[in-house]
């Protein structure tokens, strides 16, 4: 089967991967450069160890990272690891041509999608495909050209994100505030991250307090951080974001398949994003092989293997059910950030 894979990040990669083993030569398209990712607080989460043993790529990896809540038989619930070894690793013997972007989607009389439009270095080029799977993230072009629709829900508090260079002796921490919300952080071997929901404010308001008095403020409600936050010279270490939770109602459409953040995309408590992206691109992969010849085919039992796993996590997450009216005190004054004013 003739395949493209829009998006070479994680979950692209892995598909990839997992599609030559059983015999698949996929065309992998990246916008990015050779090398490129966005660097930030990774944490892979135990959806994906299956995916990732098959590939090879678990064992390194876990020597590599810091286990977070070992089990007794070896394993753990995730693996904090520096995110560009594992791109990097998933990245080793996959042809993936970097710099291009899809532009548009192919069609036959029937209206069903039989490849891709893509913009390259060398210009425009039409590539056809039996399937077309969106891995380009939460807000995919190729699930808007696919007619697919997206369901967002912006989150009802906003959250700041660290990342330091200083590791910290505990491996992974976190606690809920008193008014819902939530803080935590984790450590691998080169550093450290952590997060903390708060107001939606703006990212002015967010820093103007300083890098001092966030990190103070940061380590008194979260000590085992302490020697993290406080490696933090400047704002411009602090990343602030309002989020929106992301469900697809759809996950295929002919000659379409949505995985990972294309299709889903949970709340921070979760963790577990990157993990069952890496299990949508295992199962995907699996379908596939047992329908060569049917691509409809494939992505129905895709579907059926996969909902059973994800649209749970889905409805339970705990940033949905807020959203949802749950009652919620008032938070602490120690607790809010950006400190209240004085009187407030």
């Amino acid at each position: 089967m003739r395949v493209v894979i829009a998006g070479g990040g994680l979950v692209g990669l892995s598909l990839a991967g997992l599609l030559r083993r059983r015999g698949a030569e996929p065309v992998v398209l990246e916008r990015m450069e050779p090398g490129e990712y966005v660097r930030r607080g990774f944490m892979l989460g135990h959806h994906s160890y299956e995916a990732l043993e098959e590939l090879g790529v678990l064992a390194g990896i876990r020597a590599r990272g810091r286990a977070i809540a070992p089990t007794p038989d070896g394993s753990s619930a995730a693996v904090a690891v520096e995110v560009g070894r594992l791109l990097h690793r998933l990245a080793e013997g996959i042809p993936v041509r970097y710099r291009h972007t899809v532009t548009g989607l192919l069609r036959d009389p029937s209206g069903r999608v039989t490849g891709v439009i893509a913009e390259g270095p060398d210009g425009t080029e039409e590539l056809h495909a039996d399937l077309v799977v969106a891995c380009d993230g939460m807000r995919s072009r190729v699930r808007g050209m696919a007619g697919l629709a997206a369901e967002f829900m912006p989150l009802a508090e906003a959250k700041i994100e660290w990342m330091s260079p200083v590791p910290t002796e505990e491996v992974f921490s976190m606690k809920y505030l008193s008014d819902g919300g939530h803080i935590g952080f984790f450590s691998w071997p080169e550093g450290s991250f952590g997060w903390r929901s708060m107001d939606r404010c703006g990212r002015e308001a967010a820093v103007a307090p300083g890098i001092a008095a966030f990190a103070e403020a940061f380590a008194a409600l979260l000590p085992e951080s302490a020697d993290g936050v406080r490696g933090l010279v400047s704002t411009d270490e602090l990343h602030y974001g309002e989020q929106d939770l992301l469900t697809c109602p759809e996950w295929w459409t002919p000659g379409v398949a949505l995985i990972g953040d294309a299709a889903h995309f949970l709340g921070p408590e979760t963790g577990a994003s990157a993990g069952i992206g890496i299990a949508d691109a295992h199962a995907l992969a699996q379908a596939l092989a047992m329908f060569p010849a049917d691509a409809d085919a494939a992505c129905a039992a895709y579907t059926a293997w996969r909902a059973p796993a994800v649209r749970p996590l889905e409805a339970m997450d705990p940033s949905r059910s807020r959203l949802l009216g749950a009652p919620i005190p008032e938070a602490r004054p120690e607790e809010r950030w950006p400190p209240p004013a004085a009187g407030a």
